[in-house]
């Protein structure tokens, strides 16, 4: 069982972190909140995401009870499973849902679960929806994040950012990210142009010293932009050659994001 209440602007938000990376995935409710992690169909990002419950205005969340001796073998596996697990697996469409909050205004969003018919009843003001849930099982297989150690931790405002990554898309097809002693920097250049963005530390909100630089797809990391377009400043986590995590939070502070990016490798 699950229902719950939440500012539709907040829930909305989180959604669009999750599609600037997949288009549907993998929902697991707990009694904690929600949390999601999955990877886009060429296994080049992935995003982790994690909602408390503290976040809703209202959130209510049971397992259902095992089946009677009259339920098929597999069903009773599965919700053994679940029970286990102490969490409810969703199957989700996140395009179309985020299509769906668009329409809603400012008002708070209801959601209810119905487990058996595996529908999702969303309530905005006056507006009713039955979204159908994508079978779990049908989906891939939640990742497994990497054990990483980054050297290097910076952390910016996020329009600086954002309007960097819209520059260098006019520019060229990768960015170098990097960390040069005191001083980070974003770097694109194509056939005929260049575009170096250079920060101080004292311009950053923190940077960790270091040497150290990667290239990455400029079309993953401008998705990535415009996932946190409501955010104030995003922590980016990097090495030499090494994958990109970007963290930020939403639902003020109440919920987190990672998206982890692989690095493109430099011909010698």
């Amino acid at each position: 069982m699950f229902k719950a209440k939440i500012d539709l602007t907040v829930l909305k938000e989180c959604i669009e972190s999750l599609t600037a990376i997949v288009d549907e995935g993998k929902f697991r409710l707990t009694e904690s909140g929600l949390k999601l992690r999955a990877v886009d169909p060429a296994n080049v990002a992935m995003v982790s995401f994690e909602l408390q419950r503290d976040a809703f205005d209202l959130f209510q969340f049971a397992v259902k009870e095992s089946g009677s001796e009259a339920d098929t073998d597999a069903d009773t596996e599965a919700e053994a499973e679940s029970e286990s697990k102490d969490e409810i697996e969703i199957g989700m469409d996140f395009v179309k849902f985020l299509g769906i909050l668009g329409i809603g205004g400012r008002d708070e969003v209801e959601l209810e679960l119905d487990e058996q018919a595996q529908k999702l009843f969303t309530r905005m003001g006056s507006l009713a929806y039955t979204i159908s849930l994508l079978d779990p099982s049908s989906l891939r297989k939640e990742p497994k994040v990497p054990e990483l150690e980054f050297p290097v931790q910076v952390i910016i405002e996020t329009e600086m950012f954002r309007r960097t990554i819209r520059a260098a898309e006019k520019v060229g097809d990768h960015i170098v990210l990097g960390v040069d002693g005191e001083v980070f920097y974003m770097e694109t250049e194509g056939e005929m142009d260049k575009l170096r963005l250079g920060l101080k530390k004292d311009q950053l909100i923190q940077l960790t010293p270091g040497t150290v630089h990667s290239l990455y797809s400029l079309d993953f990391i401008s998705a990535m932009s415009k996932g946190m377009s409501h955010v104030e400043n995003i922590t980016l986590n990097l090495g030499k050659d090494y994958p990109l995590r970007l963290d930020f939070e939403v639902a003020e502070g109440k919920g987190k994001v990672s998206y982890l990016l692989a690095p493109r490798i430099e011909n010698e």
